[in-house]
């Protein structure tokens, strides 16, 4: 079978990670896949490394000019007819109308769309009525060339159903491999890497982009709430992004307490080093970082967006921005020391429920059918 996975960029992040993840699994079972996006990054490397097909498509890349769309039509239509795949699995918003171009080529391909998170139509998206009423219904217009609809959290298939956006779809969570260092080795890496000398400090983490959706400055801003409460803590932050220039601004009130380690390949593996993950998005499909978290064992606390809950339980979830229910559901956490027998046992269960194999075996499901 041959398989096009198509998405906008090829930085680190979420979806490109759920493409390289997938896409690296279903060509060791002996198909035949490519990999195609408007830029060059981690998802080319990634496909160098893996001998995988890596296609620029120009037009592709975000852009104010409208002409790009042009380009892109024209240039994925060109692609299509060169590599004639039997299934195009898109990824990303501006990736839709990739499915409206495979279905005018009229080759029988099937197309699939994952939607990773709501974005513009996420109810704590902020947006004005226009923007969002377009958005609406472009996703409604790209939609209707989708062949097989899938979300990543209940919570965002719910309310896209609510709100019509689709009449159906399919659920699959998002699959992980896990390997982690043991807490002494990641400790010590983590700690070197930041340079911080106190060896006993409540260290509080986080891996994610340094962007808006992910709503760090919550966390930096509400960082002498922390301290407070527990004065030995250390915040770190794995990761890059269009906002680290402004976190690093505001992390300035907190002298030698918040740590930017920049992009470490292989973050999660370090995981065990925290003695608590938080997760403050202003609005999620389902975040991997967060499914890695919960597989460490190690405490987690996140905003109660897209499929956070899922993930960790609702108790261990805030209101989003509201800094009272945040430390109140921090005090819970670094008081409690002990894990319970029924929370180790869930998260052993949890392994197959949030296994890459079994994602895989899903995606698998739907291309053949």
């Amino acid at each position: 079978m041959k398989i096009l996975y198509l998405i906008t960029k090829s930085e680190v992040g979420g979806a490109q990670i759920f493409v390289s993840n997938l896409s690296r699994k279903i060509s060791n079972l002996g198909h035949q896949i490519t990999i195609a996006s408007g830029e060059k990054g981690y998802l080319s490397d990634f496909a160098q490394e893996n001998k995988i097909d890596f296609r620029l498509v120009k037009g592709l890349e975000k852009s104010s000019n409208p002409f790009n769309i042009i380009k892109f039509l024209f240039n994925f239509y060109r692609l299509l007819r060169e590599i004639k795949p039997d299934v195009v699995h898109l990824n990303s918003s501006n990736a839709l109308l990739g499915a409206f171009v495979s279905k005018i080529a009229n080759m029988g391909v099937k197309n699939v769309f994952t939607v990773h998170g709501l974005s513009v139509l996420d109810s704590n998206y902020k947006t004005n009525i226009i923007k969002g009423a377009i958005f609406r219904l472009f996703f409604k217009f790209g939609f209707f060339f989708v062949d097989d609809l899938v979300f990543v959290s209940q919570k965002n298939l719910d309310f896209a159903l609510s709100q019509k956006i689709v009449k159906s779809a399919e659920l699959i969570y998002n699959g992980v491999e896990t390997n982690f260092l043991s807490r002494e080795d990641a400790r010590k890496f983590a700690l070197n890497k930041a340079k911080i000398e106190d060896n006993d400090c409540f260290l509080i983490g986080s891996i994610g982009r340094l962007a808006y959706p992910k709503n760090y400055e919550f966390l930096i801003t509400n960082f002498a709430k922390i301290l407070e409460i527990k004065p030995n803590s250390r915040l770190i932050l794995i990761g890059e992004g269009p906002e680290r220039e402004k976190y690093q601004k505001i992390a300035e009130s907190f002298p030698g307490k918040i740590h930017f380690l920049g992009q470490i390949e292989g973050a999660s593996q370090y995981l065990k080093a925290l003695d608590l993950f938080v997760l403050p998005s202003i609005y999620e499909g389902l975040s991997l970082s967060l499914i890695e978290a919960y597989m460490s064992g190690i405490k987690i606390v996140a905003s109660d967006v897209g499929g956070n809950s899922e993930v960790i339980g609702s108790e261990n979830c805030y209101k989003l921005n509201d800094i009272d229910d945040f430390i109140n559901i921090f005090k819970k956490n670094i008081i409690t020391e002990q894990k319970s027998c029924t929370d180790i046992n869930k998260r052993n269960l949890d392994k197959a429920r949030f296994s890459l194999d079994k994602m895989t075996e899903k995606y698998l499901k739907i291309y053949n059918n």
